[in-house]
């Protein structure tokens, strides 16, 4: 059933605009979605942050719910700035990494390619290194413009936190791509990837199980 008069146009009073945007604005306060962890959480997936990485961006989220002034949306970008450093310098080791150039720990974006260009290797991850590395770097541009600009807004600084972290997921997801001994493998039976590494008494091979069909092969 149409409430409104068909005849003619209908226009909201204001204090009928005011009661409609209020009551959309309390019902996003109290939704559980747009707590700070909740925010987090739902742009990470699930993905294992460290503990100091999601401790700031957290504390971001908390401090975006409550910004106003400039200095505080420029707050926002400092504070993803920040994250993207420790991002890069918690996953960043000199000794396995080629060619370093002494880059400084501020140079997230160097630091950054030369992270992507170890942990994604071969002709097959290509693609991926391009976007990783343009996911990255957009990033920062973004979270520096937010951290100098005086006239940026609420909605702008949240834009930055929400690929900031998006960013800190992907890597970390890269991470558990790189460590994890099934990625990307299938069983040589039925072809499935529903896969779990078993113990191997005879070798130290990695024995492949398939949980589909049972079938064990050993990777190469």
């Amino acid at each position: 059933m149409n409430l409104y008069p068909q005849d003619q146009a209908y226009y909201f009073s204001s204090e009928e605009v005011f009661s409609f945007h209020l009551g959309i604005m309390l019902r996003l306060m109290n939704d559980e979605a747009n707590k700070p962890q909740e925010f987090i959480n739902n742009i990470s997936h699930g993905a294992e942050l460290s503990i100091s990485l999601r401790r700031k961006l957290n504390l971001a989220s908390e401090k975006l719910q409550q910004a106003v002034e400039i200095e505080e949306i420029q707050a926002i970008g400092v504070m993803c700035r920040e994250t993207l450093i420790e991002l890069i310098g918690y996953i960043y080791d000199s000794d396995s990494i080629e060619g370093d150039e002494n880059f400084k720990k501020s140079d997230v974006k160097n630091r950054g390619e030369l992270i992507i260009n170890k942990y994604l290797i071969g002709s097959e991850n290509k693609e991926l290194r391009k976007h990783l590395k343009n996911f990255l770097n957009g990033a920062w541009d973004y979270s520096n413009t937010i951290t100098h600009s005086s006239s940026k807004t609420i909605h702008e600084a949240s834009i930055c936190l929400t690929i900031t972290t998006a960013v800190v997921s992907s890597f970390e997801n890269l991470l558990a791509k790189y460590f994890d001994p099934a990625s990307g493998l299938e069983c040589k039976e039925c072809g499935s990837r529903h896969l779990i590494v078993a113990e191997n008494d005879e070798t130290e091979d990695l024995l492949i199980i398939c949980e589909n069909c049972r079938h064990g092969f050993i990777k190469d």
